[in-house]
């Protein structure tokens, strides 16, 4: 019983522990979870209804009628507490990933005109079959979008649901729709599929002629106003996104080492650290290894996002081969 006891984390490590992960998240993704839970507190706990639900939803009816703002606000807007925590419980980890490595200022584009801009017109085109008065709201459709996304890469992989059981990642969407379904039965779910159908189409390289380029992002930031945006904590670079290549890890796993950061010859103690040993660094593959931990690829119209230097004993190789021929041509 002590033993137990002993391993209960105290409350000074729990609120340490939160207020570490709650610093450490990206800018974007900070303002979006803030946003969503100051709207819903605003709405439903100073209300007795939640009219900012009904007046920032999407609901093709008043969209037509001139509300247009709808069409921006409807991912921020959630009818109800359990809806609000299960959406952030799953966006955050996803939302955190994509925006440390492609940037805050480029995660900011891509949701608003794919995941936001485009998922919402499909669904209003959508109206002309299903009534108009149906709205949708919540940030479902962005965690569809990405998650398909997501799976796409992960195509042969394998997937955990709430660490319940696994499926095949092509699967993982619908399960999640599904399990959606049953625990929100009262939830339209037109937009899972709108967030379904633009993920798919992201994630097969049909919008990436709506990207800019990279280098478009890195300089707006150093063009006021978003240059001063820069330095704010949580801001993350478009150079800075880019670090360690245009892979995106799904999780961590403590048992693989990343090999751009880690030396292969690594030292365990600090007489070894003073013997010269050769650091050894080797290069990311252009195509992921099924067997490897999972990662996927960001679609990007810029090529030049796959290019990384050369690794340093492959430039060593070169000098040596150049040296070599100049020495045959001397004799």
């Amino acid at each position: 019983m002590t033993e137990v006891r002993r391993n209960i984390p105290s409350f000074s490590t729990v609120t340490s522990t939160f207020r570490s992960y709650i610093l450490s998240l990206p800018l974007l993704t900070t303002t979006i979870t803030c946003v969503a839970i100051v709207l819903y507190a605003f709405g439903a706990l100073l209300f007795n209804e939640n009219p900012i639900y009904d007046a920032l939803s999407l609901k093709p009816a008043d969209f037509f009628q001139g509300q247009v703002w709808r069409l921006l606000t409807y991912p921020y807007t959630h009818s109800y507490l359990g809806h609000l925590l299960f959406n952030l419980l799953v966006f955050l980890p996803l939302s955190t990933a994509i925006e440390h490595t492609i940037g805050t200022l480029e995660f900011s584009y891509v949701l608003i005109t794919i995941f936001t801009v485009l998922s919402g017109s499909i669904y209003l085109l959508g109206s002309l079959i299903f009534p108009k008065e149906v709205e949708i709201g919540g940030l479902s459709t962005w965690i569809f979008g990405v998650v398909v996304w997501e799976s796409r890469e992960l195509a042969g992989s394998e997937r955990e649901i709430f660490g319940l059981f696994r499926v095949p990642s092509h699967f993982y969407p619908f399960v999640l729709f599904l399990l959606m379904e049953i625990i929100f039965p009262h939830e339209w779910f037109g937009g899972y599929i709108c967030g379904l159908f633009v993920g798919y189409f992201y994630s097969f390289g049909y919008l990436t002629r709506i990207l800019p380029a990279s280098d478009f992002f890195s300089n707006l930031e150093s063009k006021p106003p978003l240059s001063n945006l820069v330095n704010i904590r949580g801001f993350v670079k478009a150079e800075d996104g880019r670090r360690g290549g245009w892979w995106l890890p799904l999780w961590n796993d403590d048992s693989i080492e990343d090999p751009l950061e880690t030396p292969i010859n690594n030292t365990s103690n600090a007489g070894e650290q003073n013997q010269t040993t050769d650091t050894i660094q080797v290069p990311r593959s252009s195509s992921p290894d099924p067997h490897s931990t999972p990662v996927f690829v960001v679609p990007s119209s810029n090529t030049t996002r796959s290019n990384s230097p050369a690794p340093e004993n492959t430039l060593l190789a070169t000098d040596q081969t150049t040296s070599d021929q100049n020495s045959k041509d001397k004799d």
